[in-house]
């Protein structure tokens, strides 16, 4: 596990056993089992088209605040009418100032299928997204060994939620394919900087793995998406570039030059 991973997940394990204690592990698996159902995460990146995810973000470690105002409601609204495929919303409190909240008003507002981007380490967190209503948890190829994101991938699909596999290296590919969908980071873990170019080649390694291929990070304009796209990509996960925004929503529609 990378250096800021590991001070992420044990920032987190603190607050994680302050949940438990709160909320025992059964009583919320019960109240999980009675959350409506969502619309399929990997099912919005099937076929053709741009299919983006639109991250709902306020800040994170290497660029510090990036959105002041996250009013999450409105935000989900206005990239869903833009053609938003899905919505990732940050839950994660200490290093990107998200919370369960914004995940709970982006499930009240839009009918879009929702990502929690999270460090997912323990089944209670899967339990959490499913109750806060998200149709997809966010595993870390690097941060777990392969043990533990199958067995984290297995609980997920055993309570409904579909999962988006991350890799960073070549090394991640065959673990982050085995989730619904693979994701391909653009960002170095060691040095915080990004190439989409690093992305393209290895995205178009995962050529092979019969799922929908996510791109993630760096994704600023129509070309890179469709440099991306040429590589193999089905999808693009794209926060900073919308959240600097004044309009999330216009960038949006330049993305997918539908404005």
């Amino acid at each position: 596990m990378s250096g800021i991973l590991e001070q992420i997940v044990e920032r987190n394990r603190p607050a994680l056993e302050e949940r438990k204690r709160a909320v025992p592990y059964r009583e919320l698996e019960a109240a999980a089992a009675d959350a409506p159902a969502r619309p399929g995460f990997a099912e919005a990146f099937r076929g053709p088209g741009v299919h983006v995810i639109a991250e709902l973000k306020k800040a994170s470690p290497s660029k510090g605040v990036i959105r002041e105002s996250l009013d999450v409601p409105k935000l989900a609204k206005r990239l869903e009418e833009a053609g938003a495929a899905a919505l990732s919303v940050l839950t994660e409190p200490f290093y990107f100032q998200g919370s369960m909240d914004n995940l709970r008003n982006a499930a009240n507002t839009v009918k879009l299928p929702l990502l929690r981007k999270d460090f997912i380490f323990d089944p209670y967190q899967i339990l959490e997204a499913k109750l806060n209503g998200a149709s997809a948890v966010l595993l870390i190829a690097a941060m777990l060994n392969a043990d533990e994101f199958r067995r984290l991938l297995e609980f997920a699909h055993s309570v409904g939620l579909d999962v988006l596999g991350e890799a960073h290296t070549e090394e991640e590919l065959e673990l982050a394919a085995t989730a619904d969908l693979a994701g391909v980071n653009a960002r170095d873990l060691r040095t915080f900087s990004t190439s989409l170019e690093r992305s393209a080649a290895l995205i178009a390694k995962l050529g092979g793995c019969g799922k929908p291929v996510v791109a993630e990070s760096a994704v600023r304009n129509r070309e890179d998406i469709l440099m991306l796209q040429a590589a193999g990509a089905n999808g693009f996960l794209v926060g900073e570039t919308l959240m600097r925004g004044d309009d999330p929503g216009s960038e949006l529609g330049r993305l997918l030059r539908c404005s």
